[in-house]
């Protein structure tokens, strides 16, 4: 059974438009290379990067030598892990979905590691659409060159690719 040009043309049209959001979501290695660890400045590496709702930041770690707390801004200031203790997150590979726009907090809660500077704190902006304002009127921030960038080259292959497809339907 073959598929008409038509039929494959409606199939990529709606593919590209259930797929169009995922091209602003950026997944962070915490730490690019040098993963979570000690002795890393996540300070520094965070200060270039815009964190958006929807984004992933993933941290990689051996298993058992680290693991991660989300934590409030006291905790992340005095290195104090959780009472219950029971919401770290320990495989190594961890990954956490940014759902709310805000300051987020994290440590490492094995002995020590936090005071040596195993800490990650970020703000998540809430990506809205370009014109409309913020929750208290204020503008919401540029687009980062590296999200116009995405946006345009997906949007942009796209296009050629539904004039490609309009072009070979009889």
């Amino acid at each position: 059974m073959a598929i008409s040009t038509s039929h494959l043309f409606v199939f990529l049209s709606i593919a590209a438009v259930a797929f169009a959001p995922s091209a602003l979501a950026t997944n962070y290695t915490v730490g690019d290379d040098a993963g979570w660890n000690v002795g890393v400045n996540y300070t520094l590496w965070a200060n270039d990067k815009m964190f958006n709702v929807g984004d992933i930041l993933i941290f990689n770690y051996p298993v058992g030598d680290h693991n991660v707390f989300k934590v409030n801004g006291s905790d992340f200031h005095d290195c104090s892990v959780p009472k219950d203790g029971q919401n770290a997150l320990t495989t190594g590979n961890d990954a956490i979905v940014l759902a709310k726009p805000g300051k987020k907090w994290y440590i490492c809660g094995k002995e020590g590691h936090c005071g040596k500077g195993q800490k990650l704190v970020i703000t998540v902006m809430n990506m809205a659409p370009a014109n409309s304002p913020l929750p208290g009127g204020s503008a919401p921030p540029p687009p980062s060159a590296a999200t116009k960038a995405v946006v345009s080259a997906h949007f942009g292959f796209l296009a050629l690719l539904v004039a490609v497809l309009g072009m070979m339907m009889p």
